[in-house]
């Protein structure tokens, strides 16, 4: 469900892509010293965004360094190292291991179930370090479940469960911020469930598996449609700039300019290339 939170490449210069590298291959490392190699299999855009955010809003220090890497051994790339990259790397472990058990329960991979054994027995500290993170998660993720299994296509109840579960991973400290925080988060995360459902609705049809969309798909015709996903995507990513604003992040810094850009342009790179390619096969 990851993996919608980009940048829009073409509105950066090389030293910003290097600032953004930093902080998605320091993720990956603390990923890697954490969790091994499941854990960097977990490594996401959507985490990285959230380790930027924490980064710039907190205005934690943060050691840059470069290096060669298993992926990357001949060129060395930039590395970001600090607590709140730690702090993305536990959440992200943490969302990784009950999206393999959903893997495993909606496709029976065997790979999935092997990923979430080896992911498991971190969930006991995970608990006890982040525990209103974590029991959120759980609560919203069998929320989520529940509305999905009865089939519901109540899309507001659909998209808060989800949101409400981001939002938690995204006020990651009880402080003033808080709320601001969460409020992102909940709107990112109802952009980041519309979306998904938005990509997989044909992959889900084919399957006959649950798809919060196909209701809505069934009633309108093929223009309509697509009108009314992308104000459904635009209300939500509203909902997460609106709170954005509000927190003390300059747009001239470096980290700033990639949170901007994220927010107001990389999240809907994808979504362009799907309805693209929808569109592309519709007149074929």
């Amino acid at each position: 469900m990851f993996g919608y939170v980009t940048l829009y490449r073409k509105g950066l210069a090389d030293a910003e892509m290097d600032r953004y590298q930093a902080y998605y291959c320091g993720l990956c490392r603390a990923l890697g010293r954490r969790y091994g190699r499941t854990g960097q299999l977990a490594l996401s855009y959507d985490m990285a965004f959230l380790a930027i955010l924490l980064t710039a809003l907190y205005d934690t220090p943060t050691a840059f360094s470069e290096g060669r890497c298993v992926p990357h051994p001949l060129k060395k790339r930039p590395r970001a190292d600090n607590e709140l990259l730690d702090y993305a790397a536990d959440m992200t472990a943490a969302l990784a291991y009950y999206n393999f058990l959903d893997d495993w329960q909606d496709d029976h991979r065997r790979a999935s179930l092997t990923q979430a054994q080896k992911l498991e027995p971190s969930l006991p500290a995970l608990r006890e370090r982040w525990p209103r993170q974590l029991q959120t998660m759980a609560a919203q993720l069998d929320r989520l479940n529940a509305l999905e299994s009865a089939g519901s296509h109540d899309l507001d109840a659909l998209c808060n469960a989800f949101g409400a579960l981001l939002g938690e991973v995204f006020a990651c400290r009880d402080d003033i911020w808080a709320p601001a925080l969460r409020g992102m988060g909940n709107g990112l995360g109802a952009f980041i469930y519309l979306m998904d459902a938005y990509d997989d609705l044909e992959k889900d049809s084919r399957r006959g598996q649950f798809n919060a969309l196909r209701q809505l798909a069934d009633e309108l015709p093929p223009a309509a449609y697509e009108q009314r996903c992308h104000e459904l995507l635009t209300q939500q990513m509203g909902r997460c700039a609106q709170q954005f604003e509000m927190l003390p992040i300059l747009k001239d810094t470096p980290e700033g300019k990639l949170l901007y850009n994220t927010i107001y342009s990389g999240v809907w790179s994808k979504y362009a290339l799907v309805r693209k390619h929808r569109e592309a096969k519709r007149h074929d």
